[in-house]
């Protein structure tokens, strides 16, 4: 819970990418805002300092398998990739691959985002 007791924002991470991103980024997508054929910008959240995430198993929806505040690691665009993806941060004190398989197969999640919309 927030501290004004609102409740986490439930969705699922995602790698987000698109032309002029010139790389992807760590992302969460709001489940309000999923639909069988599209994720709207509207529920777009890119991961940043101080967001508060949780990620569950995709086996077991109520199994926490990472849990933590976001802390990146910047990188300059083309310089650090993830299975063949530029991308342009790294989450501190995890190894890159498997940060990465959460957002690359888009593991349910909950967030507490830093800022409020």
């Amino acid at each position: 819970m927030q501290k004004n007791g609102t409740p986490p924002i439930k969705g699922a991470c995602f790698f987000y990418t698109e032309t002029g991103t010139e790389g992807g980024h760590w992302a969460f997508q709001n489940e309000k805002h999923i639909s069988p054929h599209e994720w709207s910008y509207e529920g777009l959240y890119v991961l940043e300092n101080g967001d508060r995430l949780t990620v569950f198993s995709p086996d077991n929806p109520e199994k926490i398998i990472w849990s933590g505040t976001i802390s990146l690691n910047p990188y300059p665009a083309f310089t650090e990739h993830v299975f063949g993806f530029w991308i342009h941060a790294d989450q501190k004190s995890i190894k890159r691959e498997i940060w990465a398989k959460y957002f690359f197969e888009e593991y349910p999640a909950e967030l507490i985002p830093i800022r409020t919309r």
